[in-house]
């Protein structure tokens, strides 16, 4: 059944900023979920996380029905269906894939490459690995190429198994440490290790 509250929901725009905690998740572990109306945001992270979940939630709760909550060993939340959430899913997927898509060079900023670390990112020796494994290593090199190109970011592609990931060399650490430390919120600044 449609609220109230979900009508009024479609009828706003992202702004930028929501937009780009949307961009980063989705980059991350965020996923688009069809729904029997279209396609809402879901939000989904261990309870050890719940904190990053909440701070999501806040950020996008004009457009959720209800708050987050806690199922067997996720904590999540999902938006209402949304005609960006289904433009963003044709970008973002091919059939259930999620893919990277080609305006990505123009969405990714500095909030959204916080939200990427936050969900994806990792201390690694005095570097910074992102768990992108679930891209192709043709995409994990447009990836390093944008870092490079938009942000001044070296990464290398590590291999992981069948898989590849990405890792931010030593030199360009403090680099993602400038741009995305204003965006994490407390509880994920050790991934970064300040």
């Amino acid at each position: 059944m449609d609220t109230l509250r979900a009508r009024e929901a479609r009828r706003l725009e992202l702004s930028k900023r929501q937009r780009s905690i949307v961009v980063g998740s989705l980059l991350g572990d965020g996923y688009l979920v069809q729904t029997t109306r279209g396609y809402a945001f879901r939000v989904n992270h261990s309870p050890h996380q719940k904190r990053l979940v909440d701070w999501k939630y806040r950020e996008l709760e004009s457009f959720t029905n209800s708050g987050p909550r806690k199922s067997g060993n996720c904590y999540y939340f999902r938006t209402v269906i949304h005609p960006t959430f289904a433009d963003l899913r044709r970008s973002f997927y091919d059939d259930s894939r999620k893919i990277l898509p080609e305006l990505i060079s123009d969405w990714i900023d500095e909030l959204s490459l916080a939200v990427w670390i936050m969900d994806d990112g990792s201390r690694d020796a005095n570097g910074i690995r992102i768990n992108t494994q679930s891209f192709s290593l043709v995409e994990n090199e447009m990836l390093a190429d944008i870092l490079r190109a938009k942000f001044g970011i070296v990464a290398r592609i590590n291999r992981d198994k069948d898989r590849f990931r990405l890792r931010v060399s030593a030199k360009s650490t403090l680099i993602v440490k400038q741009l995305v430390a204003p965006h994490i919120i407390p509880d994920m600044l050790y991934k970064l290790s300040l």
